[in-house]
């Protein structure tokens, strides 16, 4: 058990969902750098599935104990987008890889919705940063040596400098709603400057720059601001400042070199190539399949690129009925968000801020990824049917105290 303090009373991580949650941080990364899952089976992708299942029956176990209320709205909305996608994947022609990851996006969501009917949010959000944490941690640490190249990657597993940089920013959130509620001290603090070094060096321009309004968002919600929080925070703000202004290290990270497909100039090509790349109207609705990642180009030295936007991405693999579904679920996510109890509200809307501000430019927040993990549970928490879950802490309970959010009525249990 993971002992985690707020204010006079202790909460836990409990063992099974911090396991449940390492498994789908786990297989939820890369393991292998520029690499796209085209419908071949090899000892990575039955690992990660076998895995992925792994998690889902020890989520599902923990059913027997406890059922706590959850909406259905999100899964819904999951299921038109993954329809959507095999759809497209019928025509287009990768029909088995398409329907594998279609699969494998289905069993995460599952082992999710099973944790939150076993687990609080805050349990939840906790058991996700200590594992974004631990993996993170390791992959940065083996991954030292390519800081001789500019920016830092992870080493094992093999995770690319954007997806180490998502895995520190999920701990960041998490410490900094953390230290806003009152919940979180020097320790909290602590691992929060650790998770934004390693950010820094992962020279990922994107999560830093989305990074910044998320966290002013949670900071709108402190209702009475520490001495020792304002002060700590103003001593960081004007270091940070002078850094800035008598080194040229902030410059050096924003006008960092990129050649090929890994300057944001690239991006506007393949987002151009996506708008014609539909052969049929078929095509233009439901796109080709989630397995679709990469696209052809023309009139450059190379052939083809990553489509680098969760948004272009929809486009191409779940088409103009997928895009727009994926929209009105964001929109819809952050509406029931905006309705959230305050201290959850500050989680929700921060998490949301920084997912949906890096989804135009980074790829993943609909697809077997961190990022997802981390929306598909704020949707499924913030929606109308699992809100009243959600009720205000206690002044008795202590800052940040999950107070019980079970249905007074009976549930039915699984199995």
């Amino acid at each position: 058990m993971i002992a985690e303090a707020r204010g006079t009373r202790d909460t836990t991580v409990p063992g099974r969902l911090l396991i449940c949650m390492l498994l789908l941080v786990l297989t939820t990364v890369g393991w292998r750098r520029g690499t796209y899952f085209t419908g071949s089976v090899d000892p990575v992708v039955a690992a990660k599935g076998l895995l992925s299942v792994a998690a889902l029956v020890l989520a599902y176990f923990g059913t027997r104990r406890a059922a706590l209320r959850l909406g259905t709205g999100t899964l819904w909305a999951l299921g038109l987008l993954l329809a959507a996608s095999v759809l497209g994947a019928l025509t287009h022609g990768p029909l088995v890889a398409g329907g594998v990851i279609a699969v494998r996006v289905t069993i995460i969501a599952l082992t999710v919705v099973l944790l939150l009917r076993c687990y609080t949010g805050t349990q939840f959000f906790a058991a996700l940063a200590w594992s974004s944490a631990a993996i993170g941690g390791v992959a940065a640490v083996s991954g030292l040596p390519s800081l001789s190249s500019g920016r830092l990657a992870g080493g094992f597993p093999q995770l690319a400098p954007n997806e180490l940089a998502l895995l520190a920013c999920l701990v960041v959130l998490y410490a900094a709603w953390r230290i806003a509620v009152g919940a979180g001290g020097v320790p909290m603090a602590g691992i929060a400057v650790v998770a934004l070094g390693v950010l820094w060096f992962t020279g990922s321009r994107t999560a830093l720059l989305m990074l910044v309004p998320a966290l002013a968002i949670m900071a709108l919600h402190v209702r009475r601001a520490r001495v020792g929080l304002v002060v700590s925070g103003l001593v960081l703000a004007a270091a940070a400042t002078v850094a800035a202004l008598s080194t040229d290290a902030l410059a050096g990270f924003l006008e960092r070199d990129g050649d090929g497909t890994s300057t944001v100039e690239s991006r506007f090509i393949a987002w151009d190539a996506a708008t014609t790349w539909a052969d049929d109207r078929w095509q233009l609705f439901f796109g080709g399949g989630m397995s679709v990642k990469i696209i052809p180009v023309k009139g450059q030295y190379w052939d083809e690129q990553p489509l680098d936007s969760s948004w272009v991405s929809l486009l191409v693999q779940v088409g103009l009925v997928g895009l727009l579904v994926a929209g009105t679920w964001a929109l819809w996510a952050v509406r029931g968000a905006l309705r959230a109890p305050r201290e959850s509200r500050a989680l929700f809307l921060g998490v949301l801020v920084f997912l949906l501000g890096r989804s135009v430019l980074e790829s993943g927040l609909f697809d077997a990824t961190p990022d997802f993990l981390a929306f598909l549970a704020i949707s499924l928490l913030a929606e109308g049917g699992s809100r009243r879950r959600l009720p205000e802490q206690s002044a008795e309970g202590g800052a940040g105290t999950a107070l019980p959010d079970r249905d007074p009525r009976p549930a039915a249990l699984p199995g």
